[in-house]
């Protein structure tokens, strides 16, 4: 159901202006193909010879189509997900990382891909790491190819004749299909620089990656000439990115991921001349139980090892440990093997089934822990001991991130500052001894066990125990086999420092035994690996996710398990391997299209009684900043060449759309969000039909499931909303705007509804202020309690002359709004309401809190029970009181994602566990944790005091608290406890006398809280309003951070108050927001509130 818009370079076949009713129905414009239903488009167009790039999307699927019969009548299986996924690269042309597991086809495509090719007379080369693999594939190969096909292979143990043919045809190049080894490559590279392959294949990238000088012939096999490898280089060495020559075609490399990571900068030689990188598999789709036990029994073990009996693997802290539990375990009869002195051969029993259980030591790079793959076998992960990292609190030999941390919370050094670790060193010596050191590190970090004696700390090694744990659980053969994880940890600190670090990271949660039926347990992890057996069906699929923040790509992609990431044209993808398949992730970067500025009524259409908005693609200026609509190859402003396009983006995201079986735009759930997902959605509707649309409103794994399992489509009522917002701000901008730049003679001067309303209040209160000055005087009092009064006192004594004292109960505030975090955040913490909204959206993206732009105080039961998890963990929970706020709004209030708090956010950052979160997203994130935590928490009960003093002749009241009888959310955000009066009088200690404004004047946070209380901008708005007010110069912030209004802004109100009131007033502001809310909610016709907003300003348009 398109909403009757024009959009410029969105014609599938001429990249021309479509409407996004034709997008949605898949066909051409109508320049190219005027029938409404032509029932071949490809050939409608042919006989019009109006045929262009239409072209290219008819033969890609006819290819695609003929290389799935082929495959499926050469093999006798269809293709799989990921080997659609592939096909459809390498249909395109691409070159790429074959990201999967193992079990899913890899070298089976690797070889129907060169016989489909040899078909069409292109030449391939196969490479593989040993000569049985080179066998097995010559033997595959002649067997599919019926010998059709020229297929040329090559291995050590041949015989002189066959090696003497192979010589000839090689040099002859008689051959479709060349297949060798990784040795090959290396004593033939002058050989294989001067042939030239349409493709590439290369099994074990890694032994491929050994030498280096690999990637050089590789590069030169698929055609790019040696001069501009060595270009490219060059560019790499300096820290530049190579272009790539435009008219250089190269052939297609396709490599197996790597185990480990491609050393040194060469592999990036890939990234700049191929457009992929070298991506490891790093799967992180598990299916595990965590389950701790809080002693270190051998009995017990014994007994989980007679419930598990077979596929168990032991981690222990030390080789000594491992040495005495291997004896203790031995002497129970268990089929038990170690790894410390014979890995292979034990590992090779395991594997077989001779051994039933394998002792390793917990260690990162540990062969158990990192260099084992195998699944079918593995099971049972059990931890004697958290894994950890110790660390000497030495001067001389503590870590850097323990000296700065307790350095920058003395106040030693600036937390901007970054001195080395022996200019750390030196300080602390300066100012601490070594027995205060200690009791800093103790005080400051939480979750590590402190050691006097050994002046050593020990922190949970959380990536050693997801590595080693992740043994038990992995994709098999397509299918995601469950594990078991226990660990034996009796230390209750280091326990729940490793449960909050792999809940952070992970997104995984440790239980307890008493909440463990192991009987069912091992049911569900031997039923999971029965499924791999015999027949499956494959159910894998590729997924595109389309955001609109790089960033939350990245942290979605991370989350996933990023396994490698490429260019397209000028946006990244990011591609990570889940238990359904593929997934694919980028972004748009924001907005794709606006108004044109030019043609209609200021880039409006009316076409038959109806507003037709027409959008062009955004560019902006990568030296200036400034953004357009108009096409041209220069910036207005500065005339830089250097332009970002987002039709090159918008080109990209459908390229990439042709590779996914199924597209998810996921932009922020919101008006704004969901045009730009209409936007793109339009655009990409005739290449692909699979397009839907997801809602995240928090950037976690589970906020991601979730959104998965509520798909819909585009909400065209909130779209339409965005459009009556967009067109009401560019009518009244545009006429308001240029009237007064006429009048000033300034180019850069804007009005706008609400932007000029708020400007109103900002001079007006200004005029209020000035008048409202009196004298007031300040008394302290003897017993410490400070009193403002009006006027000037001379009283030297201050009569308490009634008394009185209640108790009360005192409910906490909602969590977070958008309009009280800003105000709040700002106020308390002297930043700007845009850089606190910037610093919200980056929280967001990152995975911390939820959406930020929100008007709702609404805590889901998810949200509740990240309070109640955190209560517990702090021994609280006493004092949750879970409460929903209100049963309205699509979003919920502003709240942690993670029972975590900021002092835990902020070890994290310091042991590199969290990386790009600065001392002000740490303190921002505080405000928003510790406000949440106290929405969820038991009422207060205070004991108040109501006193009546005297003072001059006249009497006051005074109601302060004096008392907190019963902790609940004041743990969180305290109270202010004063002092009590008693029935006396009060000798005054201290006089001040000064002048004050009764009418205070605003600041950023009250404008906003403002505009929130009298119903005028949104969320989304609040931030972007006084921004604007600051950067055209209207207003400006005093030394005490108070908005004032500049000479300009003031005459420009005075402008537009005496000649456009009407436009500008708050009422007449608040109706049009009443009513584009009611467009918003489907209420109001969309059509009609543009006629409405028409007929309001086309005396101002016709004015002149």
């Amino acid at each position: 159901m398109a909403v009757n818009s024009k959009y410029h370079h969105s014609c599938i076949n001429c990249g021309g202006l479509n409407t996004d009713e034709r997008n949605e129905r898949g066909l051409p414009c109508e320049v190219c193909l005027p029938e409404e239903s032509p029932s071949d488009i490809y050939g409608a167009l042919l006989e019009r010879k109006t045929l262009k790039e239409y072209r290219f999307y008819h033969e890609f699927w006819n290819e695609y189509e003929d290389f799935r019969s082929f495959f499926k009548k050469k093999f006798g299986k269809d293709l799989t997900g990921y080997q659609r996924l592939w096909a459809k690269r390498i249909i395109q042309g691409k070159s790429f990382t074959m990201v999967a597991p193992t079990g899913v086809g890899k070298t089976t495509f690797g070889m129907m891909t060169a016989l489909w090719l040899a078909e069409k007379g292109r030449k391939s080369a196969l490479i593989f790491p040993t000569v049985a693999l080179v066998k097995q594939t010559l033997e595959r190969l002649q067997k599919f190819s019926d010998g059709k096909v020229k297929i040329l292979g090559f291995y050590s143990s041949m015989k002189k004749e066959e090696k003497e043919k192979f010589e000839k045809s090689f040099e002859e190049d008689d051959y479709h299909i060349l297949v060798f080894s990784t040795q090959f490559v290396s004593k033939n590279r002058e050989k294989l620089s001067q042939k030239r392959f349409d493709f590439v294949f290369v099994d074990d990238v890694d032994a491929v990656l050994k030498a280096s000088r690999n990637i050089d012939t590789l590069l030169m096999m698929v055609g790019i000439p040696e001069e501009i490898i060595k270009k490219a280089f060059s560019a790499i060495k300096q820290g530049r990115i190579y272009e790539r020559p435009k008219n250089l075609k190269p052939g297609i490399l396709v490599v197996s991921s790597a185990t480990a990571k491609p050393r040194g900068i060469r592999p990036l030689l890939f990234r700049d001349l191929l457009n992929f990188t070298v991506g490891r598999l790093v799967s992180v789709a598990r299916n595990i139980t965590h389950v701790r036990i809080s002693t270190r029994s051998k009995e017990k073990l014994i007994e989980l090892l007679e419930i598990f009996r077979d596929g168990i693997l032991i981690f222990t802290q030390t080789e000594e440990e491992g040495k005495e539990l291997y004896e203790y375990l031995k002497r129970f009869k268990f089929n038990v093997g170690e790894t410390w002195s014979e890995f292979e051969k034990n590992f090779e029993d395991f594997k077989v089934g001779k051994l039933n259980i394998l002792i390793g030591v917990q260690a990162y790079y540990g062969k158990l822990t990192r260099g084992v793959d195998l699944p079918e076998r593995i099971k049972y992960v059990i931890f004697w001991g958290t894994p950890s990292m110790r660390f000497s609190l030495e001067f001389d030999r503590a870590p850097r991130f323990v000296l700065a941390r307790v350095l920058k919370e003395m106040g030693l050094i600036k937390a901007q500052e970054n001195p080395d670790v022996e200019e750390l060193r030196k300080i602390a010596k300066e100012h601490l001894t070594q027995k205060e050191f200690v009791e800093k590190v103790k005080e400051m970090f939480r979750g590590v066990v402190v050691k006097d004696e050994d002046l050593e700390m020990t922190i949970p090694d959380v990536y050693t125990y997801i590595q080693a744990s992740g043994r038990s659980s992995r994709i098999l053969n397509g299918v995601l086999v469950k594990g078991v994880s226990v660990i034996f940890e009796e230390d209750e600190e280091i326990f729940e420092s490793l449960k909050t670090r792999l809940l952070l990271i992970a997104e995984e949660e440790i239980i307890e035994e008493s909440e463990t039926n192991w009987k069912e347990l091992v049911h569900e992890v031997e039923e999971s690996r029965k499924r791999i057996e015999g027949e499956l069906t494959d159910t894998s699929k590729s997924l595109l996710i389309i955001v609109e923040s790089p960033t939350k790509a990245e942290t979605l992609s991370r989350f996933l398990g990023r396994a490698s990431s490429r260019k397209e044209r000028n946006i990244i993808v990011h591609e990570a391997v889940t238990g359904e398949g593929v997934v694919l992730f980028t972004a748009t970067r924001g907005h794709v299209y606006d108004l044109v500025t030019r043609g209609g009524i200021h880039g409006v259409e009316e076409e038959d009684g109806k507003f037709v908005p027409v959008y062009n693609s955004l560019k902006r200026c990568r030296d200036c900043g400034y953004q357009f609509t108009e096409d041209r190859d220069e910036c207005p402003v500065c005339s830089s060449k250097n332009i970002d396009d987002k039709t090159e983006t918008l080109r990209a995201l459908r390229e990439i759309s042709l590779e996914a079986d199924e597209i998810l735009v996921a932009t922020d759930p919101d008006v704004e969000g969901e045009k730009i997902s209409w936007d793109v959605t339009q655009y990409l509707l005739p290449a692909t039909r699979s397009l839907r649309r997801i809602e995240m409103h928090e950037i976690t794994r589970y906020g991601f499931k979730k959104a998965r399992e509520n798909v819909r489509f585009v909400d065209f009522n909130l779209v339409k909303a965005q459009i009556v917002r967009r067109v009401q701000d560019r009518w009244i901008g545009f006429e308001l705007s240029g009237k007064l730049q006429k009048r000033f003679g300034r180019s850069n001067l804007s009005a706008g509804r609400v932007q000029s309303t708020v400007l109103g209040w900002i001079v007006e209160r200004e005029e209020e202020y000035k008048k409202s000055e009196k004298d007031f005087t300040l008394l302290v009092l003897e017993n410490g309690v400070n009193l403002e009064v009006e006027g000037k006192i001379a009283d030297d004594v201050v009569t308490v002359v009634e008394l009185q004292e209640v108790e009360e109960e005192r409910n906490p505030l909602p969590p977070y709004t958008t309009s009280s975090a800003l105000s709040e955040i700002s106020q308390k913490l002297r930043l700007g309401v845009q850089e606190v909204m910037d610093i919200l959206q980056d929280l967001f993206e990152k995975g911390f809190i939820t959406y930020h732009r929100t008007d709702s105080t609404r805590i889901s039961l998810e949200g509740q029970n990240v309070a109640r998890t955190y209560l517990k963990k702090i021994g609280k929970e006493d004092i949750f009181m879970g409460r929903s706020w209100s049963t309205e709004g699509a979003h919920e209030a502003i709240r942690p994602v993670k029972p975590i708090d900021a002092r835990e956010l902020e070890e994290m950052v310091e042991e590199g566990l969290i990386a790009d979160l600065t001392k002000k997203h740490l303190r921002v994130y505080e405000l928003i944790f510790n406000r949440f935590l106290a929405s969820q928490s038991a009422a207060v009960k205070v004991k108040k005091q109501i006193a009546t003093v005297e003072l001059n002749g006249k009497r006051l009241g005074i109601e302060q608290i004096i008392e907190v009888l019963k902790n609940g959310w004041n743990l969180f955000v305290p109270l202010t406890v004063s002092p009590r009066f008693e029935h006396r009088n009060y000798k005054i200690k201290e006089k001040k006398f000064y002048k004050k404004h009764t009418v205070p004047l605003f600041t950023q946070a009250s404008i906003v809280e403002e505009m929130k209380k009298r119903g005028i901008g949104r969320p989304s708005t609040y931030a972007k309003i006084v921004e604007v007010l600051f950067r055209r110069g209207y207003v400006y912030e005093d030394k005490y951070k108070r908005v004032r209004p500049t000479r300009l802004g003031v005459k420009v109100y005075s402008y537009l108050k005496e000649r456009y009131e009407k436009y500008v007033t708050e009422e007449t502001t608040r109706r049009l927001e009443e009513i584009m809310d009611k467009v918003e909610r489907g209420e109001e016709d969309y059509q009609a509130t543009l006629r409405l907003l028409y007929e309001e300003i086309k005396s101002l348009m016709e004015e002149g």
